[in-house]
């Protein structure tokens, strides 16, 4: 879809959403540009695992997940980040609408290691179409880092890629992923630029480390699918770009 920008922004950063944020959105929307938002939520996650005593696990940056943290998982993504999220953009004079049971009708998954991460999911499909028509009826889909595996199971999925994905299908001008850092760091400096051929010696040179490959694996994949540019930094328009060159 033509003139449309995923924006993946952290459950931190969804909390405190800046007013440049606020105006940036705005005058994309003024220019025409579609939005859709999708968020994580790993501090409320956190917080309500230790509120009920129960050890947060990562291996590759990625979440273990168990089916009993599944009910803190959705809490925290749907009851507490998304809510808020949309209210505060609603609030702001920006129509957005929180998927929330309509959201299985949009993320397909499947489990991604089972027996490693447990339902930790990665994504089968994106019903583009259902999108697609909030998109023209000029909303902001506001999606939770969640999916629905093929038997109704409700599956964990890094924010980071479920926004890969969702640019992928909607054939998206730009991915933007926000996070904590404002960019790519080699030696104490923003990267301004990264090829995807260079992603994977970055990794094994040790400048990617943590939570930040999943982030830079999906900026790889999506330009590699075609979407146009993938920023990666702690505002909309500013930090490392990623493309083929």
């Amino acid at each position: 879809m033509k003139e449309t920008i995923v924006i993946k922004i952290g459950g931190v950063a969804s909390q405190q959403l800046s007013l440049d944020f606020i105006a940036q959105v705005k005058a994309w929307k003024e220019a025409g540009k579609h939005l859709v938002i999708v968020h994580g939520g790993g501090f409320a996650i956190n917080k309500l695992m230790k509120d009920h005593k129960v050890a947060v696990k990562k291996i590759d940056g990625l979440r273990v997940t168990s089916n009993s943290d599944m009910v803190l998982v959705e809490r925290a993504l749907l009851d507490i980040v998304g809510k808020d999220l949309t209210k505060k953009l609603n609030q702001s004079g920006v129509d957005s609408v929180q998927l929330l049971s309509d959201l299985e009708k949009v993320v397909e998954a499947e489990f991604l290691d089972q027996e490693t991460f447990g339902y930790v999911g990665e994504v089968s499909h994106i019903q583009s179409a259902y999108l697609e028509q909030m998109l023209s009826d000029d909303m902001i889909p506001v999606l939770a880092s969640l999916g629905y595996s093929k038997d109704g199971e409700l599956l964990n999925i890094n924010a980071d890629y479920l926004a890969t994905a969702v640019a992928t299908a909607l054939s998206a001008d730009q991915l933007i992923l926000m996070t904590d850092v404002k960019g790519v760091l080699e030696n104490g400096a923003v990267l301004d630029s990264l090829s995807v051929q260079a992603v994977q010696e970055k990794i094994d040179q040790g400048v990617i480390t943590g939570g930040m490959i999943p982030k830079i694996e999906s900026a790889a994949k999506t330009v590699q699918a075609g979407v146009g540019q993938v920023l990666i930094g702690d505002n909309l328009t500013s930090g490392t770009w990623i493309g083929k060159d």
